[in-house]
This record gives C-alpha cells, structure tokens and sequence, in this order.
C-alpha cells in the first residue's frame, strides 16, 4: 500500500478524486500530464481497488473507494512534518521515549 501511495502522481490523482469523480480529461487537464500516464496510474489505483470507474455514457468517471486512504495520507504528511521540524507527538506527551 506505501509503495503504492508513494508515487507522486497516484497521490495527486487521490486528492483530485477526493471532493468529486472526474473523468481521464479532466485528470490529465489537472494534472498536464500525458493521457497514457494519467491512465496508468489510475489502472494501478484501480487494481489495487483504491479507486472505481464508472461509465455515463461515453465517459468514464473514476472516485474513491474507500476515502480512508486519504486518512492515511494525511497522516503521513502529518508524521513527516513532526520529523522535519524535529518536534514530539501530542500523543506521546506522557510516554518516556525509549
């Protein structure tokens, strides 16, 4: 799942995907990245059942499955954060660090 999510592109498709399904355009548009890679990556999202596609017509409109993987993301970047700035964790205040 971490090697998944730790790939630039899949992240930035994940956030995108995060308020509302868009469609491989409209991706690529956002992303200004060729169609083959955005189609890529999203078929890597998919596999791993990360996103779902859905066609309306000529369009295929992709969304997250599950948005507890954007939790999880989150938390990383929070985690990385408290390591560059070198700082403790809220929830470690009462714990000895070993």
């Amino acid at each position: 799942m971490f090697r998944l999510l730790g790939n630039v592109i899949r992240l930035r498709i994940l956030l995108l995907l995060a308020n509302h399904p868009l469609d491989v355009s409209t991706l690529v548009t956002q992303l200004e990245l060729p169609q083959s890679n955005v189609s890529h990556q999203l078929a890597l999202l998919k596999r791993h059942q990360l996103v779902s596609a859905k066609r309306t017509g000529k369009r295929v409109l992709y969304s997250l499955t599950d948005p507890h993987v954007l939790t999880m993301v989150e938390m990383a970047y929070q985690h990385s954060d408290h390591v560059v700035k070198h700082q403790g964790h809220p929830y470690l205040r009462n714990q000895k660090n070993f």
